[in-house]
């Protein structure tokens, strides 16, 4: 019981200055390379307000989404209704695609930053979805 506590004890120590070096480390390297840094600012800027275009446009549906039901309503066929549906949401999943893509200036660099964007976009797409089917569920009420 003696020794763990010690192992314990010393591992505390040593992880506690690896983290310490490490951030130290990377506050040399960030005093070095400030262009680098405004660059990653600019990037987490950008991303940063994506995702709250994306996160607020859905909730943008709720100021017609009577009017929608009502239209999905008078609609003959169940899947005349759903196609208006699908046009709400591959509207707004449409507008997030086309400011990622202004933001990014134009086009996207690396295949493990198209990997995470256009998985950013699939996320988009299904909380698009959640939120507008679930502001239809409340609206119907």
């Amino acid at each position: 019981m003696f020794i763990a506590d010690i192992f314990k004890f010393v591992g505390a120590k040593v992880a506690s200055a690896i983290i310490g070096v490490a951030v130290v480390g990377a506050g040399v390297w960030c005093w070095q390379n400030p262009e680098t840094l405004k660059a990653f600012g600019a990037v987490v800027k950008f991303t940063l307000l994506w995702l709250f275009v994306a996160a607020a446009l859905p909730w943008t549906s709720y100021v017609f989404m009577r009017p929608l039901l009502s239209y999905q309503a008078s609609r003959q066929s169940a899947s005349s209704a759903a196609l208006a549906s699908l046009a709400v949401i591959s509207g707004f999943w449409l507008i997030d695609v086309c400011l990622a893509f202004y933001l990014a200036g134009g086009w996207f660099v690396g295949t493990l930053t198209w990997i995470v964007v256009l998985l950013g976009f699939i996320a988009a797409a299904a909380y698009n979805y959640v939120i507008c089917e679930s502001l239809a569920r409340h609206a119907d009420r």
